[in-house]
């Protein structure tokens, strides 16, 4: 499934990757692809997103209708469902309109860009699986059946390919230049400091790679502590709620974690994902408000009352006629 899902983001990938090599950007080429794609990506889903901020809104509305159901069942939680249902139902309020379609949208996207970040040589250089396993063959690269989908492979192989290249048949000189080229991406030059973004960064030897692991946490809790206090403020009976603020680290930790377990280019696109990702809650959070967003919406249903009061006053005025 992910392959089917990556191989578009592949192509779009290759294209841009080939594009900036092609105007003479050939150190960043990969990197600024990978940005761009997600740039792409958040821009595609941003009315998804919108969408999900005015509902999320439209419940902050509704929870005040909520509340005193709530208060007037008091002990009769099923009649309190009950209302809770045909008052959304009133309200063409429901589960898809709770973010359901917009979060899955996401979760597709999600899977289709990761098949990509992992597999670098397929997707980019757009090699195909014979000429992926020749090279598996001839570097001495052994895939571990259980963590196949994710062991970077791909980033091994670009790891060896130049020590390696006497032992390589099969694959011509103009494919070996762009998997050297593809390598050299990965290596950035920080001052004095080399960062190799193949390596995988490890917990028990402090290197320069920990850098990666340090800024997806970061960039991951500066998302969840923004959502944490925005759904504070607009609905303050989450704070009672304890799993709230266990929800708001867990995923930054996550991200500490996974970061370590993967190869560093991994960690450089959830980076670049997580800051984007802020960018976007800080632009929905300021421009769809839930006081903007519901005011408008008052806006929106007095245009729609009055339009109906005025069609049945004329319609009466013609009866009468």
């Amino acid at each position: 499934m992910r392959e089917i899902l990556a191989t578009p983001f592949g192509w779009a990938l290759s294209g841009l990757y080939n594009l900036f090599n092609q105007i003479g950007v050939d150190t960043f080429s990969y990197i600024l692809a990978i940005v761009l794609i997600t740039v792409f990506v958040k821009l595609v889903l941003l009315p998804a997103s919108v969408s999900q901020q005015k509902n999320s809104a439209k419940q902050v509305r509704l929870n005040t209708k909520v509340n005193k159901i709530k208060q007037k069942y008091a002990g009769n939680q099923q009649k309190i469902q009950e209302e809770t249902q045909a008052l959304y139902q009133r309200e063409g309020f429901g589960a898809a309109n709770m973010g359901c379609l917009p979060l899955m949208a996401q979760l597709i996207v999600m899977m289709g860009l990761y098949g990509v970040i992992y597999a670098p040589v397929t997707h980019v250089l757009q090699f195909s699986k014979d000429k992926i396993e020749i090279l598996k063959t001839a570097l001495n690269i052994t895939v571990d059946s259980k963590s196949k989908s994710s062991n970077g492979v791909e980033f091994e192989i670009l790891g060896k390919i130049e020590e390696g290249m006497a032992a390589i048949k099969g694959i011509d000189a103009s494919e070996m230049a762009e998997l050297v080229q593809l390598k050299d991406n990965f290596v950035l030059n920080i001052g004095n400091l080399e960062l190799n973004l193949l390596d995988k960064p490890e917990y028990k030897e402090p290197s320069i790679l920990w850098a990666i692991p340090i800024l997806a946490f970061l960039t991951a809790m500066m998302s969840s502590v923004f959502m944490y206090f925005k759904q504070r403020k607009q609905n303050p009976q989450m704070a009672n709620n304890p799993t709230m603020g266990c929800m708001t680290f867990m995923s930054p930790v996550m991200s500490l974690i996974f970061t370590f377990m993967f190869p560093a280019g991994v960690g450089v696109y959830w980076i670049i994902s997580n800051i984007f990702a802020f960018v976007q809650q800080v632009f929905l959070t300021y421009f769809y408000s839930p006081k903007k967003v519901i005011a408008q919406q008052m806006v929106d249903e007095t245009v729609v009352r009055r339009s109906k009061e005025n069609n049945t006053k004329r319609r009466v005025d013609i009866e009468k006629k």
